[in-house]
């Protein structure tokens, strides 16, 4: 069933990653309808009174609530990513869906997507397929015609602008699968697909060999911009080939060439009091930035500034060094930091740097950033690019950052990253455009920073009763890894909470929603080697190496009784046993250090806070000196304690025999 808010057809970027291997295939389905062509095997299934041939495509009159057409079964085996190509003229704008499967029409192989009144260019990424399969499209206006132009399946790459390498004063563009006159577009920041049509034309020619185009177009640099080839067509004047690429590779950008940090333990924590944890021993922190904070509005004089495609921006200096990076990375701590857009007391501020379809409350008060205007794509560029240059000087002036965490728990981004409610794959398509945008930012400044995604322990459960306001981790993981290699793959990597299944028992042991499956309700403790696994298969591989792993945020409870003091302690050893045993996991940055107010009534820190306080510290648990102990020799004996109470005789007991 379509959303109520779905009102008319409409196509919205999305994108795919093969999840398993595919058999080469020459030819995938096609259809071009215009010059008054039939249907070609389009069966109008539901709610469509006719389908009429025209000069323009295939017009389909809708007749019901819901209407859809299904394809013709054919084989659309392939080696590679797979992308679903069209060309529609809509009454209207709004939300439609698309099915895509072997039998039945699910919710589970769909995705929604969006257009405008009039004509559309749509590009919607697809999971892989194989011989027997269709698609379907709903229509889900009541009456009216909508043209379907054309369509098609075809590899992502395989047809149109194939890749995309910066160089310092120029970007090399690589065509395949066209011949002959072609135009290519550039897609600025704030656009999508959706806006290809009307794009600035960069380049005209003929195809064959290496398009170069000036990075700088002025002021404006296109290192963040998308290209989207056209060809001539006969009726429609001309056609996007393919879906739209961005830089994959950075040669000779950054200033900062250093090795991503190497440390000798795992151990982390989101940092209260620097001295306290620098005297635990930790190798890793976290700490949050609030994008709102960082800037200066009033442009104070005095303030750092950068500037994005002509315009300035200035920055809090007392804000970033309240943040004691420099102290952290000094001590040889890889410092990440969580970048996450809070609401701020100024309406017109939010405007311009939070996402539009965010709603009036914005639960928790953080939403995703505003990519959809010139103004708000720079704002964000501006904050990435700026934090990866002030932290990346070769003398480590202001300290280092190692990684950058983008957002909070997206999947369930209703509460964490909001947007409003969206459907789940244009959802990850917007993290996508951010993640991407972030990343691009950091390249500018470092050749080796990471950006990381940050998800809850819900694995393959949906955290929400409502779709559109969140999804499983793993249905995110698999729709984002599709839309980065749809435009281009790069090097993301991810950020768990692998929390307690009940963040209030501390026995995570003990978890029933978290078997040893990669089909689990929720990854925790427990079963955390399945998230391992899971991103050591080659689907996963970032040019034949494995994307990287942090646990950001996850800690245990204590009742504040004797026993619960001691299986909060336990849980924290039953932790740190499998991750130190876990090769794919880089960090466990424990929350937190010391207890605080407004946290829901849990108990998470090393420390109690003052009964009066928010989070003043007053005495350490057992938790303390668990934690203290890790990764040093005198971690046996001071995780003794904990065999009996998970009720195990050892160590290796806790893990999945190989």
């Amino acid at each position: 069933m379509k959303p109520p808010a779905a009102r008319l057809p409409a196509f919205f970027a999305f994108v795919l990653l093969a999840l398993a291997p595919m058999r080469v295939r020459a030819e995938l389905p096609s259809f071009d309808f215009t010059g008054g062509k039939d249907a070609q095997g389009w069966a109008a299934t539901h709610d469509i009174a006719a389908l009429t041939p025209s000069r323009e495509g295939l017009v389909v009159n809708i007749s019901g609530e819901d209407a859809f057409m299904h394809s013709p079964r054919g084989d659309f085996s392939a080696t590679g990513q797979l992308v679903f190509t069209a060309t529609l003229r809509s009454p209207a704008s709004g939300w439609g869906q698309m099915f895509f499967s072997e039998r039945g029409d699910s919710e589970a192989q769909s995705a929604h997507f969006a257009v405008r009144e009039g004509w559309n260019h749509v590009c919607v990424p697809l999971p892989p397929m194989g011989a027997g399969w269709r698609v379907r499209l709903d229509f889900p206006a009541t009456s009216g015609e909508c043209v379907l132009a054309r369509a098609a399946v075809e590899e992502a790459g395989a047809c149109g602008v194939a890749s995309v390498r910066a160089e310092m004063d120029r970007l090399l563009l690589t065509l395949h699968g066209i011949s002959g006159a072609v135009e290519i577009t550039e897609l600025q920041p704030h656009q999508t697909f959706a806006d290809a049509p009307d794009a600035r034309v960069v380049w005209k020619g003929d195809a064959g060999g290496e398009i170069a185009i000036p990075r700088m177009d002025g002021a404006r640099d296109r290192l963040a911009s998308g290209f989207v080839a056209f060809t001539p067509h006969a009726v429609l004047g001309r056609l996007p080939a393919g879906a739209t690429r961005y830089v994959e590779e950075f040669t000779g950008i950054a200033h900062d060439t250093r090795d991503f940090p190497k440390t000798e333990t795992k151990k982390g924590i989101q940092v209260q009091m620097a001295d306290d944890a620098l005297a635990l021993g930790i190798r890793h922190a976290a700490l949050n930035v609030s994008v709102d904070a960082l800037f200066d509005w009033e442009k104070k004089p005095g303030s750092p500034t950068w500037t994005v495609d002509g315009e300035t921006f200035a920055f809090r200096r007392g804000y970033l060094d309240s943040l004691g990076v420099k102290r952290l990375s000094d001590a040889g701590v890889a410092v990440y930091l969580i970048v996450l857009g809070y609401k701020s007391r100024d309406a017109m501020r939010d405007a311009r740097m939070l996402h539009p379809a965010r709603d009036a409350k914005i639960p928790n008060g953080i939403a995703a950033p505003n990519l959809s205007t010139p103004e708000g794509a720079r704002l964000w560029r501006a904050a990435f690019e700026f934090l990866a240059d002030w932290f990346s000087r070769g003398d480590d002036e202001h300290g280092r950052i190692a990684g950058y965490i983008v957002g909070n728990e997206v999947n369930v981004h209703w509460q964490w990253h909001n947007l409003g409610r969206m459907p789940r794959t244009a959802a990850v398509a917007e993290y996508e455009r951010e993640m991407r945008l972030a990343h691009t930012a950091i390249r500018r400044a470092s050749s080796s920073a990471r950006v990381y995604m940050s998800l809850t322990h819900f694995w393959t459960i949906d955290p929400d009763a409502d779709q559109w306001r969140s999804m499983p981790g793993r249905y995110f993981i698999e729709e984002f890894a599709r839309c980065a290699r749809t435009g281009g793959d790069f090097d993301w990597h991810l950020a768990h909470h692998p929390y307690p299944e009940n963040l209030g028992n501390p026995r995570t042991w003990l978890d029933t929603t978290a078997p040893q499956s990669p089909d689990a309700k929720r990854i925790t403790f427990k079963n955390l080697e399945q998230l391992d696994a899971f991103f050591a298969r080659p689907p996963l591989l970032f040019r034949g190496e494995r994307r990287r792993i942090i646990l950001s945020e996850q800690g245990f409870h204590s009742d504040g009784t004797e026993q619960g003091d001691r299986a909060q302690a336990a849980g924290f050893c039953y932790a740190w046993e499998k991750v130190s045993r876990l090769a794919g996991i880089d960090a466990f940055i424990l929350h937190r250090q010391v207890d605080h107010q407004y946290e829901g009534g849990l108990n998470l820190g090393l420390w109690r806070r003052k009964p009066d306080s928010i989070a003043t510290p007053d005495t350490q648990r057992p938790i303390y000196e668990c934690f203290k102990a890790a990764g040093t020799p005198a971690q046996e004996a001071a995780f003794r304690f904990a065999l009996p109470v998970i009720g195990v005789k050892n160590w290796d007991e806790i893990m999945v025999p190989k």
